[in-house]
């Protein structure tokens, strides 16, 4: 066995790296480093004012003066600050501007120490000559090529921060690390290997939100523009007032970043750090990114990232001081809800909602039952090609991924149930859009969907009527928003042409918007006048019918607004909680027929609707009255117009937004006092419908003259089919 062979036996792998390690140590020296010389001629350059601040870093002042002088980009002037230093460093920095006559050198040395870095900074900007200042503190150090592969990035002129990457150094020269990307992995694993210019919204959203990117003003050299007001401001932060400066310095320019570790940034070992250093931390970075969250709308992700940021300091702190910044720390909301279905507008409310929350900076999940057959990235992409954009993460599987301060149930099969026994859960809330019981037979399912109003779940409905009957009937706490529209697109459009025509909300697959009694009235219309068009959408089932009938079947939302403008009539029937389409229709301009049922009483005006008997018959009669007076049309069209002005989808949004921060606070949601708004009567059928109402009626199965023989091998043939398929 060889000598090497002994020692690796011998030696611990450890302690072997070590040794190893030790002999790779690289050291800095600015000495032996040389740039190319600067082929731009001098009085082409930019100004540039260097500001060294300084206190106590007599060991290092003269390599960062040195540092600064051999830089291959010229230098406007050097302003040097000491801030009362208790070393010799002012006679070193004398000593040292001895060896650089031919640059011009500004000292201001205070009598006292302000206390504040920030002080520093705002009188090296106000001193400041040139038109742009490199802050470059007194302890750290840099390549000669530094400022001239900084001064690049202003080649844009919008930008106003430009920066290079930095390796970490200690106080013998040594480098730590060759970059700083290491810190920024929490943000970004590769953002940061090739050199960019970035908008500055998109710097603050992608990367400022979650942390401070920029980890050394050494790195920085800044367009003068307003840093002394800014800079007032930042001394608010012990700790952060330069991530707050690079901030607002952003949201009126560019940010350009050199992926060259151009920047030496000194770490020292005796740097301490105690409870109360972290609670002023956890406390700055939780203002700076709450700041943040207010103004830009930001991607679930990277609200989850500013939780990582702010995570490993909570462990570090006394749990009564987490109580007084919990308020700053975004709101972690979970969704369950059923399987996407194309077509399905409950879903796509949840959906447009959860986004919105997420748009107002909370972090918003949704999850859907296991089902053994799609993955999450299945379902979300699912959920994208139904109802448009999802800025939520989604999950398959009801196994909470994180705690929540709030659980929405949204459908009364399962979901509340899981939510009723969900532990560990702060809040827990009910986004009811129906009285989903209806939409089963009397028993058992019916009862169990029931049961769900039961369990105290604070509730949130779209419409006044459900706040209305599961607050009376079940005594669950409730609050409601307004049915609204997307103003943007259900609108009244000039170049489309009106018909003589009827659109039909045709679902035959939802039991609840009766589609047979919507077909028999159409029948009953068609044939009393049979020149008006019939339009069904809302459904990719083949159907065949006795009357012209053109289906349309599931149709851009676009589309909808489009087919809107063209009618003179719209149908939708639910017999349920209204539907969010005879809203859409009204903000179209289209006069609108429903069922005179409580489920509409509470939520459609009576001048933009009009609400017929649940009969074939009267629903016949409302589309006639319509169609055939222009005057009532056109009155009814302007005043469900005029009345859906008031309900944008952002109202329906803010006052949801409302009840969520109600029941994030602990409060119990009441909405406001619950009445009626349609208070005219029902539209019944009339003479002329009623005598041609035969046109609908069943008839009965032809009788067949068939032998008992015959009826007999029929029965046998049935029980057989009964038999296969486990019944009796």
């Amino acid at each position: 066995m060889s000598a090497k062979e002994i020692r690796r036996k011998i030696i611990p792998y450890s302690i072997r790296k070590k040794i190893v390690d030790h002999k790779k140590i690289r050291k800095i020296d600015i000495y032996q480093e040389r740039g190319n010389c600067y082929d731009v001629e001098e009085e082409n350059c930019k100004k540039v004012s260097v500001v060294i601040p300084n206190y106590n870093y007599e060991d290092f002042i003269e390599e960062r003066i040195d540092s600064v002088v051999n830089q291959t980009y010229p230098i406007y002037e050097v302003i040097i600050l000491d801030d009362a230093s208790t070393d010799h460093s002012i006679e070193k920095i004398e000593q040292v501007m001895k060896k650089h006559k031919n640059i011009s050198f500004k000292t201001i040395y205070n009598e006292k120490n302000s206390h504040s870095v920030f002080s520093q900074w705002q009188k090296g900007f106000r001193e400041a000559k040139g038109d742009y200042v490199w802050i470059a503190e007194a302890d750290d150090s840099c390549h000669p090529m530094f400022l001239e592969s900084v001064m690049d990035g202003f080649s844009d002129d919008d930008v106003v921060i430009s920066y290079t990457e930095s390796l970490r150094m200690n106080e013998k020269n040594e480098v730590i690390s060759e970059s700083c990307r290491d810190w920024m992995e929490g943000v970004s694993t590769t953002r940061w290997n090739q050199s960019f210019v970035h908008s500055g919204e998109q710097e603050i959203t992608e990367a400022l939100s979650i942390c401070n990117t920029i980890p050394n003003v050494s790195a920085v050299v800044f367009k003068k523009k307003n840093q002394l007001e800014l800079i007032e401001e930042a001394k608010k932060f012990k700790v952060s007032g330069d991530w707050f400066l690079y901030y607002n310095l952003l949201k009126d320019g560019k940010l350009a970043y050199c992926s060259k570790s151009l920047n030496y940034f000194r770490k020292h070992s005796k740097s301490t750090s105690t409870v109360a250093k972290k609670e002023i931390e956890l406390e700055e970075v939780l203002i700076i990114q709450k700041e943040i969250r207010d103004h830009y709308k930001l991607t679930t992700e990277q609200i989850r990232r500013q939780g990582m940021r702010y995570g490993t300091i909570m462990k570090e702190v006394e749990p009564s001081f987490l109580k007084e910044v919990e308020s700053m720390m975004a709101k972690k909301i979970a969704w369950i809800i059923p399987h996407p279905i194309k077509g399905s507008g409950g879903i796509r409310t949840m959906i447009q909602n959860a986004n919105f929350l997420a748009e107002q900076g909370f972090l918003c999940d949704i999850y859907v039952e296991e089902d053994y057959m799609n993955d999450s990235n299945t379902v979300k992409k699912r959920i994208i090609d139904y109802y448009g954009k999802c800025s939520c993460n989604v999950y398959v599987g009801i196994a909470m991924r994180e705690e929540y301060d709030l659980v929405f149930a949204t459908y009364s099969i399962l979901t509340a149930d899981y939510v009723y026994y969900m532990k560990n859960v702060r809040h827990k809330a009910y986004f009811i859009q129906d009285f989903e019981p209806w939409f089963e037979p009397m028993g058992g399912l019916y009862l169990e969907m029931e049961r769900t109003y039961h369990y105290g779940l604070q509730g949130i409905s779209i419409g006044k009527w459900l706040t209305y009957k599961i607050s009376h009937e079940y005594g669950s706490p409730m609050t409601f928003f307004p049915f609204c529209a997307d103003l943007s697109v259900y609108k009244k459009l000039k170049d489309v042409k009106k018909e003589k025509a009827i659109c039909f909300i045709y679902q035959p697959e939802k039991a609840r918007r009766c589609s047979k009694l919507g077909i028999q009235a159409l029948l009953l219309v068609k044939h009393l006048r049979p020149d008006v068009k019939i339009y069904l959408y809302g459904s990719d089932i083949e159907a065949s019918f006795d009357f012209e009938v053109e289906n349309l079947h599931i149709i851009p939302i676009e589309e909808c607004n489009e087919l809107y403008n063209k009618c003179q009539v719209g149908l939708c029937i639910s017999a349920s909680n209204p539907s969010r389409i005879p809203f859409e229709m009204m903000a179209s301009g289209l006069p609108v027929v429903d069922l005179y049922r409580e489920n509409n009483l509470y939520d459609v005006p009576e001048d933009g609707v009009l609400l017929a008997e649940s009969t074939p018959e009267a629903i016949a009669t409302a589309l006639i009255k319509i169609l055939d007076d222009e005057k009532l049309q056109k009155k009814m069209g302007e005043n469900g117009h005029k009345f859906m002005q008031d309900y944008p989808l952002e109202r329906g949004y803010q006052d949801f937004l409302k009840a969520v921060n109600q029941v994030l606070e602990g409060k119990v949601i009441k909405g406001d006092k619950v009445e009626k708004i349609y208070t005219k009567e029902k539209i019944t059928p009339s003479d002329e419908v009623l005598k041609v109402s035969d046109l609908i009626q069943p008839i009965p199965v032809a009788i067949k003259n068939t032998s008992s023989r015959m009826r007999f091998f029929v029965r046998c043939k049935r029980w057989v089919i009964r038999k296969l398929k486990g019944q009796r």
